[in-house]
């Protein structure tokens, strides 16, 4: 089931903001520096990988403090930014940065051209790093141009460039039968082939503080990665090595897959 992961071309790689950013201390410089050595070493060897980042806001919070979430964005953008390039460039890796919103998927004109320059981009050898534009992205009843969270923008970037994997780094290990932090005795499923109504009623949403998304948000995700024919595998990312194993195609966290 997993032997064609190893063949993977384009993977797309989300990874959240827990894992990121610390409400505490703020930017994981650490965390950042291991993502970008693993993402590095797997350019090399010819994977075309493109990068989905959160952290941004929550940056800007644990610099500013109580401001709006655009002033938060505005300057947790370049926080992260700045802090990638600095990790890419100890492993000689171009990067680049792509910052949108709802509609330029959703117009055919504009997602065209943001695929196109996602591919120049890989051609070139160069990692786009993709994230909302929070600082300029509204959501209201006359103005629904904001994702739902950078799961969904994960997910219509696969869609948009046809990546052959999505993969959800995030602070769980993968999909449990229960929650586990209230049944020991959960099980984590390996794979799952369809997500039926209950499963997704019943998850939690498992909100961090500086986090959107959940495990609700997650199966969302892998339920349009299935029907779009695109694997997923969600795992646990705290340690980007892990990306190792994943496309290795060894038994790490929940693959969601049709047979």
């Amino acid at each position: 089931m997993r032997e064609d992961i190893k063949h993977a071309d384009i993977i797309v790689v989300k990874v959240g903001t827990s894992l990121l950013v610390s409400p505490e201390t703020g930017v994981l410089e650490p965390a950042i520096s291991k993502l970008a050595e693993v993402l590095s070493e797997l350019m090399a060897t010819g994977k075309k990988l493109i990068l989905i980042s959160s952290g941004a806001v929550g940056a800007g919070l644990t610099q500013l403090g109580a401001v709006s979430k655009f002033t938060a964005a505005a300057v947790g953008q370049g926080i992260l930014t700045s802090l990638y390039e600095a990790a890419f460039r100890e492993h000689e890796q171009a990067i680049g940065q792509l910052l949108v919103s709802r509609e330029i998927l959703a117009v055919a004109e504009s997602r065209q051209a943001f695929t196109e320059t996602i591919h120049e981009l890989l051609a070139h050898g160069i990692l786009p790093i993709i994230n909302e534009n929070d600082a300029v992205t509204i959501d209201g009843e006359e103005c629904q141009n904001k994702f739902e969270d950078n799961d969904e923008l994960s997910l219509l970037v696969a869609e948009a460039v046809q990546a052959d994997l999505l993969v959800m780094l995030t602070d769980v290990n993968g999909l449990y039968s229960e929650n586990p932090l209230v049944n020991e005795q959960a099980t984590m499923i390996s794979h799952l082939s369809e997500i039926d109504q209950r499963l997704l009623e019943e998850s939690d949403p498992h909100l961090g503080e500086l986090s959107r998304g959940g495990i609700k948000s997650k199966l969302k995700t892998a339920t349009g990665a299935l029907t779009a024919d695109i694997s997923m595998v969600l795992a646990n990312g705290k340690s980007p090595y892990v990306l190792f194993d994943i496309l290795a195609g060894r038994e790490v966290g929940t693959l969601f897959k049709k047979h």
